[in-house]
């Protein structure tokens, strides 16, 4: 006798045997309408029963960072001009089977505008510890907000601060903040609020920079009109570095292996060594740190090399030596952008001469921040923020 099995039970069985393509949950892009040379992280989530699954990824245009085929996430730098660019996504499962998702993407020009008004920045600092990262601002009313290329927005941190240092310690972010004259430095984490007062520090002095320590965490180094003070929170203790030689520190910078100095007497490496001699000589109030290959020359350094940028005797320098071609304005404010230009106030150096964004012509920028989003935000001296 014939046995007949009904076409649902066959349905079932062909339908259990088929491999489908992977899903896609999900997706996003951090800035869906960019401005050129922007960095921006996309996301593609997707699920399959056949795992691991693998993500590749192509752009028409601009420049697609590293990425690791098993994180269902990659940076890509909009082009340097305008465009609409179509970046895509390719998930694979196991067993071959692919699904596409194809983002499109408006790319503009870059322009100048204003983030927040006159007589509003106390000070402004850069958010180091990402890579998609914006920056901080303190304003005279007494917030502190966070600002990238599509955010503007207070923060829970509070104060009117000369300058602020920000910082991963203990898995999440804490601020470091020194108001306009005075030796309190508020410092605020995710447990609370305390007051550090500098006992090296002049109290009607000013503090002008702030940075921890690269190879001990607990300790503070302190930049200020008296000198270059340290605070060790392990052992409660305050000191002065190198007392007699330098009568004011101005700057400090958070380098790949040490902290770096802009004093009255050079640039100095805080690098532990018992050698306290500066680095290059002469009044410093700006200094940075490029690993790897300087973008602004014609060779390639190796990964390994370091280039100290500084700005000693009213001059922008490199490796000591200063530029043949200076900025029109010089001011005390180094930064490097995604594509290695360095900053000097609103003028960056490509490596063949000095250039001014459009837009900001008569406008005294007195500090800039190049994000690791690639945006620029420049504080003038009328106390404004702009976004470039």
């Amino acid at each position: 006798m014939r046995r007949v099995i009904p076409w649902c039970l066959l349905a079932l069985f062909f339908c259990g045997c088929t491999s489908s393509a992977p899903s896609i949950i999900d997706v996003s892009a951090s800035d869906s309408s960019p401005v050129t040379r922007q960095k921006v992280l996309f996301q593609v989530w997707g699920m399959s029963d056949n795992t691991p699954m693998r993500y590749s990824w192509h752009a028409d245009g601009g420049d697609l960072l590293e990425w690791n085929e098993y994180d269902p996430y990659a940076y890509w730098i909009a082009p340097g001009e305008a465009a609409i660019c179509k970046i895509t996504c390719t998930i694979t499962d196991d067993e071959d089977n692919s699904t596409v998702h194809v983002f499109e993407i408006q790319v503009s020009e870059r322009s100048a505008e204003t983030v927040l008004a006159e007589n509003t920045v106390a000070s402004l600092e850069k958010q180091h510890v990402s890579l998609l990262g914006g920056a901080w601002v303190s304003t005279e009313d007494g917030e502190v907000r966070y600002v990238s290329s599509s955010r503007n927005e207070a923060t829970t941190w509070t104060g009117t601060f000369g300058t602020m240092h920000v910082d991963m310690y203990n898995l999440s972010y804490s601020l470091w903040g020194a108001p306009p004259i005075g030796n309190e430095i508020s410092v605020q984490s995710t447990s609370g609020e305390s007051i550090l007062v500098c006992e090296e520090c002049a109290a009607d002095g000013t503090i002008h920079d702030l940075a921890i320590d690269v190879l001990d965490s607990y300790l503070l180094w302190i930049a200020t009109d008296s000198g270059l003070h340290w605070y060790n929170s392990t052992f409660n203790t305050h000191g002065t570095y190198e007392e007699e030689a330098i009568s004011e520190a101005y700057a400090l910078f958070t380098g790949r292996d040490f902290v770096y100095a802009a004093t009255s007497s050079g640039i100095f490496t805080l690098d532990g060594e018992d050698d306290d001699t500066p680095t290059y000589t002469g009044n410093s109030c700006a200094v940075l740190e490029i690993v790897g290959d300087d973008a602004t020359t014609l060779q390639i350094e190796p990964d390994s090399e370091k280039t100290i940028w500084h700005i000693t005797g009213g001059s922008v320098c490199r490796n000591g030596a200063a530029l043949p071609t200076q900025p029109p304005v010089v001011r005390c404010s180094l930064d490097v952008d995604l594509d290695g230009n360095i900053w000097c106030g609103k003028y960056c150096w490509d490596g063949s001469s000095w250039q001014q964004p459009e837009g900001i012509d008569g406008t005294d920028v007195v500090k800039s921040v190049a994000s690791n989003e690639g945006i620029i935000f420049f504080q003038t001296a009328s106390g404004a923020l702009l976004r470039w």
